[in-house]
This record gives structure tokens, sequence and C-alpha cells, in this order.
């Protein structure tokens, strides 16, 4: 087995956005442009909603609106996350900026899924336990909460290869992502924390300008006018620029915090080199 890099792994989605940034532009620009058709269609649907059967628009944009938006953006930005796998896996399978709606990206619905039921039934496990040792130790809800905060970590950690193998071996395996971080807990750890830490740095200074753009067109005082309904009227070039940042923003976000997983089963899994 080749030796595994904690920090050269960390470092790879800079790689990728440096050798591949019109693939990322493009990813961006899909991300924004679905989130807006879901929400032209969803206002579409809720006036009509609205004039045929009456009722309140914005509980209808609470109860119906909210679920949809929400769902859209989490299958959007699993698309972009296996074209991010398939550029690094299978960079000849280019198509329209490597993004598809087909095997993979249902495996990894699939096992999303799987994952995010798995925390909420840790979750519902240490608030039942800290609830049950409260009466016996004042401190036994913080070491529930922080026991049940380490073992999900650790078990992250030990499933993080589960959405890589949707494309790198097109099938969803739980154990397979087992064996491969087997003995890598703390490297894997670590190149965690640091594209996490490099993710949070880029987050910092993007926003940063982006504030220090909004203080110089408006001024402090008028910084609270870009919130609310009258943002747009009040100034609506900057409203639209704080509302489709994020959007633009986030395929660069998943390429730093998604690639090192993928370098890290390129390394676990790549054949020994002959001596």
């Amino acid at each position: 087995m080749s030796g595994f890099s904690a920090s050269d792994a960390a470092l790879e989605g800079f790689q990728v956005i440096r050798n591949h940034w019109r693939v990322v532009l493009g990813w961006a620009g899909f991300n924004l442009l679905v989130m807006v058709a879901v929400v032209v269609l969803f206002i579409a649907v809720g006036v009509t909603i609205v004039s045929v059967a009456g009722g309140d628009p914005g509980l209808i944009g609470e109860t119906v609106g909210g679920p949809i938006v929400a769902v859209a953006t989490v299958v959007v930005q699993l698309m972009i996350g296996m074209a991010l796998f398939r550029a690094i896996f299978q960079p000849e399978d280019r198509g329209f900026f490597y993004l598809r709606l087909g095997g993979d990206e249902l495996r990894a619905v699939g096992a999303s899924l799987v994952l995010v039921l798995g925390a909420g039934v840790l979750a519902l496990a240490a608030v039942v336990l800290a609830r049950a040792v409260r009466p016996v130790a004042s401190v036994g809800p913080v070491v529930v909460g922080l026991s049940a905060l380490s073992l999900g970590v650790w078990l992250a950690l030990r499933l993080g290869f589960v959405l890589p193998l949707c494309v790198a071996e097109h099938r969803v395996d739980f154990a397979r992502s087992w064996r491969l971080t087997r003995r890598n807990g703390w490297a894997l750890l670590g190149m965690t924390v640091l594209a996490g830490c490099l993710g949070l740095l880029v987050s910092v200074l993007v926003w940063g300008a982006f504030f220090l753009l909004t203080l110089a067109v408006v001024g402090f005082r008028e910084l609270g006018d870009l919130a609310g309904p009258e943002g747009f009227s009040n100034h609506p070039g900057l409203f639209l620029l704080q509302a489709i940042a994020p959007f633009v923003f986030g395929p660069f976000a998943i390429a730093i915090a998604w690639t090192p997983w993928a370098a890290a089963y390129k390394a676990l899994t790549a054949e020994p080199e002959a001596v």
C-alpha cells in the first residue's frame, strides 16, 4: 500500500480548483441556475395554490417551500460532489462538467440518507441517556454529550469513503470504507481538520472581502438596509450579490472539503511500487 500524506491530501482541493477552475465555475453556474429555477417554480406554484384554494402564503412557504428548497439543495450538492469525484477518478468521462443524475448520484443519495439516519439515532440516544443520568450526576449530560460527539466523529471518519466509493467503485459499501480507514484514523482526522481550517480561512477571506465591498458602497450606518424585503429596493445590486454568493462559493467549498477524501482513497488503494 502506498504512503498516505494527510497534509498533501488536505491541500488537494486547491489543486483541483487551480487545474479545473473552469469546471468549478461551471458547477457554480449550475448550482445557481438550479436554485433560481426551484425558487421560481415554487413561487409560481405557490401563487397558483393561493389564488385557487386560498390560504396563508407565509404558511405555504414555510411548510412546502422550505422542504422543497432544502431537498433540491442537498441533491444539487451531491451532484456536484459526485461530479468532483468523477473528475478525479474518471477524468475522461467529462460530459457536461462531469455532472450526471444517474446511478452514482442515486447511490450517494441513499448512502447519505443512511448516514443522516444513523446520526439522528445517535443524537436521540445521547439526549435520552443525558436526561437519564442528569439526576444522578450534574456533569453526566456533559460527559454523555462529549462521548456522543467523539463517537460521531470516529464513525464519520471510519465511513468517510462511502461517498467516494459511489463513483470510484460504483457501489455503496460501508464495510469497504471501514476496512480502508483501519489504522488511518488519526491521519484522516488530521487531514479533515486541516482541510476544514483551510476552508474556513478561505470563507473568512471571501466574506470579509464582501463585507468590505458592502461597507464601501453603502456605509456602516446603512448596512441594515440590505436585510429584509426593503433590501432589494434600497440596494438591488448588493442585495442580489448577497443572495447568489453562497451558491457561487458553494462548489469551491465542496472542492476544498471533499477532494481530500478522494485523494486519500487513491493513496490508500494504490498498488505498491515495485522495488
